[in-house]
């Protein structure tokens, strides 16, 4: 075979390496980080205008509701599943212990969970 017939196909290799750049492919959490979801977790009560007063069991499962349609992140996700399996003292820890790791000053749900152990996330 001549050199000549090689040409072009190796034209035809090298173009697609030429081309545009694939898309990048969207985020499957809608866009939404990890230390987005755990803010929106902490502020949970403000977000969804609930009274962190209010009867603790009414507002855990007004809390649960929120986040489950709010928090799309699947860390996140993942971190409301072994939250919601905890007491709810325990679950303020967890909660700000992840807070501060994606570098949160506070975590008003962790506060409240931490303070009258009610109230917490339910599966």
């Amino acid at each position: 075979m001549r050199t000549e017939a090689l040409f072009p196909l190796l034209v035809l290799q090298l173009l697609p390496a030429c081309g545009p750049a694939p898309e990048a492919k969207a985020p499957s959490s809608g866009g939404q980080t990890f230390p987005e979801a755990v803010a929106m977790m902490c502020d949970v009560d403000r977000l969804a205008g609930l009274d962190g007063e209010a009867d603790p069991i009414s507002v855990g499962q007004q809390r649960s509701e929120w986040v489950a349609q709010h928090v799309f992140n699947p860390d996140a996700i993942e971190l409301r599943t072994l939250l919601s399996v905890k007491g709810a003292a325990e679950q303020g820890g967890m909660l700000r212990e992840e807070a501060n790791e994606v570098g949160l000053a506070r975590c008003a749900l962790a506060d409240a969970l931490e303070r009258d152990g009610t109230g917490g996330l339910s599966p």
